[in-house]
């Protein structure tokens, strides 16, 4: 009788304590429960408070509706063998208030890659008319799988780029090389454009100048007239390393900017020099409030055992309409700021490395988000992201495992006139052993702020910046957070939305930050499994 006693008042504890875990600044509403569908592929999408679910299962695609603002789930619609047997989903886009399914389907007869368009009703949840042919390829193109599972089919052929306007359409491929010796062969990319109704305004493919081991393109973008630019990695020998030698100083390759006008097939290059900045990502994106594009990624010095996977700090240029490039802004990452939240050991290390001029680095961070303001200011975020091998067994056999890390934020800020607004890092640490699972984060803009969500550890709320944040893993529980950031000074809050252990009277499983979606200025939803082979919508509001 005792023990029964004390585990309840535990449980009044644990309950009492964990009600005040949870931030006030959200509130949470939960759907009635709706029947799971186990698809391989989903796609949530949002229009005006409400949603409608993309789900493909093999040769299944079921449609559902929902009503954002209870939430409420509204009804399916399931189609079967709707599209070709060997469709393959490229990308779900939405412009000019309309939503299209984009697919991928080989024709082996005729031996040609095929890309066509869906139109989604959203109101009514269903497709509409019938699929569009938007190209045809002669031969193969090139594409990669996804790494799920049983999942052989090569995606990712096709990338569809749309203008700030969504008045012009880009959809990019790169034809599968004949020659295999990347010495001698040159890469030919295709470049179909089409206005917003999807008309076909030109196709054409173009040869590169350079053979495949001397560049490696970075992005693409398309301006709101059409003209198309590249960003492209060029070598200055066969080597394909960044330096000649490991005492180098200059980067062995410079950046190309390619710009072809919308309507012809000249290419226009404009030469950006590097020099002692290696560049590790870069970014294209077109302002709401200028003519020019913009670029931002990061840079190493190019000093360290490893400084390709490392960040010394932020690089920003501009492109113009007719091709030219202007001068390079970099923004060093401090030490100071590279030390928050980290071990005294690693702290040290630091030290060291700026002692000996080597400079302390951002590890592993990957550009994830870069947003243009209508103000003409950036906001780039990245994210700590690597991948271990783990090798178990001696003699009488071994084995390989890998784990998936996905730790600290950097979130930057560059006002309109190119100066360094703030800059700040916010820590957690989640690592999972089946690729991404819920781990990472998703990012999106609410008024004057900037919001993250992402599961944590709850130890982590009020972390001081002299301690390493507690780990979360993947798959078991968390506490999903909000970082508030506000975009005047970067300075943000933490809180605690729910228990994924405890929302109701059920626990969530199978919780993914790609099922997340903005419905409005101040909430979101995502979905998530509940178990018993039903899924709920939850909506955040921020308070």
């Amino acid at each position: 009788m005792k023990k029964l006693v004390l585990a309840l008042l535990l449980c009044v504890i644990w309950g009492t304590q964990a009600q005040k875990t949870l931030s006030a600044d959200y509130s949470v509403k939960v759907s009635e429960p709706y029947r799971v569908v186990d698809a391989d592929y989903k796609w949530l999408l949002s229009n005006d408070g409400d949603i409608v679910s993309l789900k493909f299962d093999g040769k299944d695609i079921y449609i559902q509706r929902f009503d954002g603002t209870k939430p409420a789930y509204l009804g399916e619609k399931k189609y079967e063998s709707y599209l070709p047997k060997n469709y393959v989903v490229e990308q779900v886009k939405e412009f000019k208030n309309r939503y299209y399914v984009f697919y991928s389907s080989w024709d082996g007869d005729n031996q040609k890659e095929q890309l066509f368009a869906a139109e989604v009703d959203f109101a009514k949840g269903e497709f509409t008319g019938t699929p569009r042919l938007l190209l045809q390829v002669n031969g193969k193109i090139s594409g990669k799988y996804s790494g799920r599972a049983y999942d052989f089919q090569l995606r990712d052929k096709f990338e569809i780029l749309t203008s700030t306007d969504s008045k012009a359409i880009l959809v990019k491929y790169r034809k599968k090389p004949e020659v295999k010796n990347d010495k001698k062969s040159f890469d030919i990319i295709g470049l179909g454009t089409f206005d917003a109704d999807l008309k076909k305004v030109s196709v054409k493919e173009i040869v590169m100048p350079y053979t495949e081991r001397r560049m490696n393109n970075l992005d693409y973008q398309i301006d709101n007239d059409g003209n198309l630019y590249m960003l492209t990695k060029i070598f200055h020998d066969d080597s394909n390393d960044d330096k000649k030698k490991r005492k180098d100083t200059l980067a062995n390759y410079h950046v190309e900017l390619f710009t072809i006008k919308s309507g012809s097939d000249k290419l226009n290059i404009s030469k950006l020099e590097n020099k002692d900045k290696f560049i590790t990502s870069l970014w294209i994106f077109d302002s709401p409030s200028s003519p020019d594009l913009i670029a931002g990624g990061y840079y190493s010095n190019g000093k360290g055992k490893d400084f390709t996977k490392s960040c010394d700090g932020i690089m920003t240029f501009k492109m113009k309409e007719d091709g030219t490039v202007s001068e390079p802004s970099y923004y060093d990452i401090p030490v100071e700021l590279i030390n928050e939240y980290e071990s005294g050991k690693t702290k040290r290390k630091n030290e060291k490395k700026e002692e000996k001029g080597e400079g302390a680095k951002f590890t592993d961070l990957k550009l994830k988000e870069l947003k243009i303001e209508r103000d003409g200011s950036m906001i780039l975020i990245g994210e700590q992201t690597f991948i271990l091998a783990h090798t178990t067994g001696g003699n009488m056999g071994s084995r390989t495992y890998y784990t998936y890390h996905y730790n600290d934020i950097l979130a930057t800020k560059i006002d309109a006139s190119g100066k360094l607004a703030w800059m700040r890092k916010i820590p957690k640490q989640q690592t999972g052993t089946n690729g991404q699972g819920g781990m990472s984060f998703d990012f999106f803009g609410v008024l004057n702020e900037y919001f993250l969500v992402f599961l944590d550890n709850v130890k982590n709320i009020d972390l001081p910046t002299d301690k390493q944040p507690a780990a979360h893993t993947d798959g078991k529980g968390g506490y999903l957070t909000g970082v508030r950031i506000a975009g005047a000074d970067g300075n943000y809050t933490k809180g605690s939305i729910l228990n994924a252990r405890e929302v109701e009277d059920f626990k969530l499983h199978q919780f993914s930050v790609d099922r997340i979606v903005k419905i409005s200025e101040t909430s979101f939803v995502l979905e998530a499994y509940k178990k018993s082979k039903e899924d709920v919508m939850i909506k955040v509001t921020l308070k």
